[in-house]
């Protein structure tokens, strides 16, 4: 249930390769990107490449430099190794038509209510942040955020990704390129202030506003974000994607690994058949460097930020910096340091 990029890749995934029969429910007729449509190429074009698919065709704009811009004036760019924005609505239409060429079932523009799946050996939750089928979580945190689509024409105001972080590092605005003029202009925020730095941005630098498409984010991550799945009478309900925490903290990227996510649930069933305890570890294993970088940034919020924990995160950046083509950037602890330390 959902059919945004990580339930329309899980779709086709299990319709592709393995012999379940699989149907697929989503209540918007057609795809509809409420995101900034940035990620890496290099993971993307590995995860839809065993798909047979060739994540090239979707790319609008490919980065350099990443300018990170701190409300003092001062900044620096961080080296990007493969970080692009692309057409998620194609992508996402194109794995419809695929699923449904290998035999999935996809009931668009459908609702559907827990009780109405009771024949399904297993029901997956992909429902993004709305978390429809799962219980809710505990202690849940979810970031609003504001979003343009501007049309700059031939004058664009920057000529690569920007990101303008917030103090106490509560969120960020950004400036993602697309093409043909075009850019991503938003903000997300533990604090709220989004809309103002936005607008700010805007007034800043002046574009036509051509959509607005915002959304909430969920910032927990997969450890924190449980029940990730349940069982009753007649049901096995797992979740994968936003569902279930899979957003990187300190981005709020969450493509990416929500796909990493349905990829982990796909290999799982292959391998285990129907064991959501598993699942459950897998995921959770997978992600394990979401966790110190999430609670870092929580003693941010709180004024608790000091070099004392430091240490803490250097396992996560021993991990990002081993994935930096996943990533799509280069990692350096001094620019994560940076920061921690000026916002």
């Amino acid at each position: 249930m959902g059919l945004g990029v990580a339930g329309s890749y899980l779709a086709l995934k299990l319709s592709k390769e393995t012999a379940h029969e699989v149907h697929g429910f989503d209540l918007l007729r057609k795809a509809d990107t409420r995101c900034a449509w940035g990620a890496s190429k290099h993971e993307l074009s590995r995860l839809l490449g065993t798909l047979e698919l060739d994540f090239s065709e979707f790319i609008l704009f490919e980065g350099r430099k990443l300018r990170v811009i701190f409300e003092d004036g001062h900044e620096f760019r961080i080296p990007l190794m493969g970080l692009v924005s692309f057409d998620k609505d194609a992508l996402e239409e194109r794995l419809h038509t695929e699923a449904q060429r290998t035999g999935a079932t996809l009931h668009l523009g459908e609702k559907v209510r827990l009780e109405n799946l009771a024949n399904y050996d297993l029901v997956i939750d992909a429902t993004g942040v709305y978390r429809s089928l799962l219980p809710k979580i505990r202690n849940d945190l979810i970031f609003p955020n504001i979003e343009y689509r501007v049309e700059y024409g031939g004058n664009p105001p920057f000529d690569d990704f920007a990101v303008f972080p917030y103090p106490k590092l509560g969120g960020y605005s950004w400036f993602f390129p697309l093409a043909s003029g075009m850019a991503h202009v938003g903000g997300g925020d533990r604090f709220h202030r989004q809309k103002e730095k936005v607008d700010s941005l805007l007034r800043k630098y002046p574009g036509r506003v051509v959509k607005l498409i915002s959304r909430p984010i969920r910032m927990v991550p997969p450890a924190l974000a449980g029940p990730i799945w349940f069982r009753n009478s007649r049901q096995t309900v797992v979740g994968v994607g936003e569902a279930v925490g899979t957003v990187f903290p300190l981005l709020g990227e969450g493509i990416i690994p929500s796909m990493q996510a349905a990829e982990t649930l796909s290999e799982h069933l292959l391998r285990e058949g129907i064991d959501p305890e598993g699942y459950e570890h897998a995921l959770i294993e997978r992600f394990f460097y979401f966790d110190p970088i999430f609670r870092a940034i929580q003693a941010k919020w709180k004024g608790g930020w000091s070099s004392a924990l430091r240490p803490s995160l250097i396992p996560s950046y021993i991990k990002v910096k081993r994935m930096e083509k996943r990533f799509g950037v280069e990692v350096r602890l001094s620019h994560l340091l940076e920061i921690f330390n000026r916002t």
